[in-house]
């Protein structure tokens, strides 16, 4: 997928838990935990702002387009 989550690289460079985001933003945790797996194929616009909100940074923290490379194409 070309869109990548990037929300266990932000918890690990805070120091917090995944028990400890969803305490503080009220999301539940199998929300939590296949964002933090990147086990999910979309994100509600109010599970972002929650996020962002918790975790004082935006989108473009917590979201990252990586295109994948295509056989034969440079």
């Amino acid at each position: 997928m070309a869109i990548r989550v990037r929300l266990k690289e932000l918890l690990e460079k805070r120091g917090m838990a995944q028990t400890e985001l969803q305490a503080r933003s009220g999301l539940g945790y199998s929300t939590i935990n296949a964002l933090y797996h990147e086990k999910t194929e979309r994100i509600e616009f109010a599970t972002l702002e929650k996020l962002c909100d918790v975790l004082e940074c935006g989108v473009e923290d917590i979201l990252a387009y990586a295109p994948e490379r295509r056989r034969g194409r440079r």
